[in-house]
């Protein structure tokens, strides 16, 4: 029988809870304790969650003997200092993204990961569902051929502007590319490795924000790619691969609800859909139990490279639009 791990939650909002409601379904998972800032909001959150204890700092839950894991909820400009708090306290670590602000951060989060021999995970869903193994599978096999290019998006309307919310907030880490982008640049660089060139253009807020931002990447041999985000256009959500043989479209509208689908030349269209049970944010925490289970400081599935490298390009994207400085 496998060890239960008991978690912790870190900064409880909408993520958070669709976490944890996932959580619930995996036997080796207790969910014990829920810290934030605001005492009262930890207890509500609790109180909805069914969630024993609740504390009013982070200092409180990661000093809680009983924790294994801390699932760290907060915008993304927390997340280095809350990260390295957590690692201090030997606390493993799912962190969402974006992992961090740039590059910086991530290493220093990864270097403190290492110097306290820790478990540490960017809460990256995507290289976890079934439909992106079956995908990267059909890849690799040669069945639809190399890839020639690759399209994806992710948007939505998010009116009335709002310069205070976390999507449009400096002080937040607000950015277009850090909160949604960042999907589709990661499927690109999952599937085809890193460009040779990048370009980016972006519509800016009166506060150097990205609210919608177009990236167009070059490799080798003619190879491209092109990713789209926006807060202001209801796109969804979705992921194009064009192949020697054929193509390969991903689809999600949610974590729990993916599917891909398949279509070659002189063949009837492939649709594979999962059910709830195979798909979603659990699968994050599954991996970093196993992960726990196997004595390994990091995930092979969603490794700190692939987090460093993803970082790397976003940093790269956000030079080109100027909202931070090369």
């Amino acid at each position: 029988m496998s060890k239960t791990y008991s978690w912790g939650i870190l900064a409880p909002g909408n993520i958070a809870g669709k976490f944890v409601a996932e959580l619930k379904g995996l036997d080796n998972a207790r969910i014990l304790a829920v810290g934030s800032r605001d005492l009262n909001r930890a207890r509500e959150f609790a109180d909805i969650h069914g969630i024993p204890r609740s504390y009013g700092s982070y200092e409180e839950l990661v000093s809680d003997p009983d924790i294994d894991i801390i699932y760290i909820a907060s915008p993304h400009v927390f997340h280095a200092e809350q990260t390295k708090l957590c690692l201090r306290h030997h606390k493993a670590v799912l962190c969402e993204k974006a992992f961090g602000m740039n590059s910086e951060e991530v290493r220093e989060m990864i270097d403190t990961a290492h110097m306290e021999q820790t478990f540490l995970m960017e809460a990256f869903f995507t290289p976890h569902q079934p439909s992106y193994r079956e995908a990267r599978q059909l890849i690799e096999s040669g069945q639809v051929g190399e890839i020639l290019h690759i399209h994806g998006w992710f948007g939505f309307n998010k009116s009335p502007y709002d310069p205070k919310g976390r999507l449009f907030n400096p002080a937040l880490g607000g950015s277009a590319i850090l909160d949604i982008g960042l999907y589709p640049l990661f499927d690109v660089l999952w599937f085809m490795g890193e460009p040779s060139e990048l370009n980016a253009f972006a519509d800016l807020t009166p506060d150097n924000i990205d609210q919608t931002i177009t990236v167009n990447l070059q490799y080798e041999g003619g190879k491209s790619a092109s990713i789209f985000a926006s807060f202001l256009s209801a796109t969804g959500v979705g992921t194009d691969i064009y192949c020697e043989k054929g193509m390969l479209r991903l689809r999600r509208t949610g974590a729990l609800n993916q599917s891909l689908e398949i279509l070659l030349p002189g063949e009837s269209v492939r649709i594979l859909n999962w059910d709830e049970t195979s798909c979603g944010l659990k699968l994050e925490a599954s991996e970093t139990m196993k992960c726990l289970c196997e004595n390994q400081l990091e995930s092979p599935v969603m490794s700190h490279q692939c987090s460093i490298q993803l970082m790397k390009f976003l940093d790269l994207i956000r030079e080109k639009i100027g909202t931070i400085k090369p």
